[in-house]
């Protein structure tokens, strides 16, 4: 400061020190960080498609069937419903926990559901598509490090190393191949302490497990996040890896990537949706939901998809939009009106589970629902002497008629009641049964809906 060389700087994050203009200019230029033998190869590895991922989890979502473990981490029976078969489980985890930790997916009932953001997802461009998932792995509470148990955890916070990675460690990795060794060489001798902040502070003996600690966590970077976002790309089985053009953008030191709008879907006069532009992920995720695909490019429209469709919720003017927003050109009024005849021809029936209360009399009844010791919540009248009352109320309610004075039979609906700890025994029991067996996996999934709706009731 005295002899001018750092100058008092104010920024967003508060004031630092910074070097002068005039004296940045007189700097001779700074010497790369990494230096490496540079690597010719013949053609990369097979990369991750991470759009093709996030439009199968999404389709899966959708439907249900990605179910969470009672720890929250995502069942191996989703790994057997993944097309691509070179995808790692781990990659999976991570992919449905960065949807969940963006709020793009939510838990319910253990299971993965899309949410509304999800579908702003698939509206993006790729770069900016990529940009968010980077956002949800870097703010998300969660470590990938917990997301395999047979892997022993790194002695710092991995989550306070990611934004490390992203904004110091990648702007630094060559844009040409170079070794991974070579790359973890150069860092451990020339920035040895490049996770080591006020969250990951120095260890006594910190050097000499460098490679066990700092060393692991970075390779796994590498191989890990840094890949399955696109960021890094590798060859020789992972032997090589450089930085991509997204990689660049993404830290700060490149203009963003252009983006290539993809084809529009095309409606036929038989009701068929040809997509041939399988970029095109938020026309196959929403035709998912409204049609039944032939093939790799075709989806069919039909009267029984409508009807699906509204059994799950959705309204008839919501399906007409989504096949709007999907094709082009856009449908001709007579198409709209036959796909709206198709909806209104449908019959909706809801069936809901109710615990009759039944009494002798009608006095009886009239002076149960009056009695403020009983407290009956929300019921419906069934007849003179018959009240339907929410299947989950039904315990309490007996429990209060007891008190009251009132004699109350409930063997009917005792059978097939487990408690918690019964549950839980079972459900420890399931997993280690084969996954492969259909019948397995269906009893699995049905105490995990038990247990979730019971915890649910319990915190409401």
């Amino acid at each position: 400061y005295l002899m001018g060389l750092l100058w008092p700087h104010s920024s967003p994050h508060g004031d630092v020190w910074a070097i002068p203009a005039e004296i940045d200019a007189c700097l001779p230029e700074l010497r790369p960080l990494i230096e490496t033998s540079v690597y010719a190869i013949d053609a990369a590895d097979a990369a991750i498609d991470v759009d093709e991922m996030l439009c199968q989890v999404a389709c899966l979502a959708y439907d249900g069937r990605i179910p969470l473990q009672h720890h929250g981490k995502v069942s191996q029976v989703v790994m057997h419903r993944i097309t691509e078969s070179t995808v790692s489980p781990s990659y999976i985890r991570w992919l449905v926990a960065c949807l969940l930790a963006a709020g793009a997916c939510v838990a319910e009932q253990n299971h993965v559901v899309p949410a509304q953001p999800l579908l702003s997802w698939l509206e993006m461009p790729d770069h900016l598509r990529h940009q968010e998932i980077a956002r949800a792995w870097l703010q998300a509470a969660w470590s990938e490090w917990e997301l395999d148990p047979k892997r022993r955890p790194p002695a710092l916070d991995v989550r306070a190393a990611r934004r490390t990675v992203l904004h110091e460690f990648v702007p630094h990795l060559p844009d040409t191949w170079c070794a991974v060794d070579d790359v973890l060489m150069q860092i451990k001798s020339a920035w040895p302490d490049l996770f080591r902040n006020e969250q990951n502070r120095l260890s006594h003996g910190w050097q000499t497990s460098w490679d066990e600690n700092d060393g692991q966590l970075l390779r796994f970077f590498i191989s890990g996040p840094l890949a399955w976002l696109g960021i890094v790309e590798s060859g020789h089985d992972g032997v090589v890896v450089r930085r991509t053009a997204l990689g660049r953008w993404l830290a700060g030191i490149a203009t963003p990537p252009m983006a290539h709008p993809p084809q529009p879907a095309s409606l036929e006069a038989d009701y068929s949706v040809v997509l041939p532009d399988q970029r095109n992920i938020l026309a196959r995720f929403q035709l998912h939901r409204i049609a039944t695909w032939q093939d790799t490019v075709t989806a069919q429209l039909s009267p029984q998809r409508v009807a699906q469709a509204l059994a799950k919720g959705m309204t008839i003017n919501e399906y007409c939009a989504i096949v709007q927003q999907v094709t082009w050109p856009p449908p001709a009024d007579d198409t709209l009106a036959t796909i709206r005849r198709w909806g209104s021809a449908v019959n909706a029936v809801e069936m809901t589970p109710l615990v009759l209360i039944h009494a002798s009399s009608h006095a009886i009844v009239q002076d149960l629902s009056n009695d403020r010791r009983v407290h009956l919540p929300t019921h419906t009248w069934i007849g003179d002497n018959h009240i339907g009352i929410d299947p989950a109320d039904a315990p309490a309610v007996a429990r209060r008629l007891r008190m009251a004075g009132y004699v109350v039979e409930t063997a009917r609906l005792r059978p097939a009641a487990f408690s918690d700890d019964e549950l839980a025994l079972i459900e420890s029991a399931l997993q280690q049964l084969d996954t492969q067996s259909e019948a397995a996996r269906q009893l699995q999934l049905r105490v995990a809906q038990l247990r979730s709706t019971r915890q649910r009731k319990s915190h409401g």
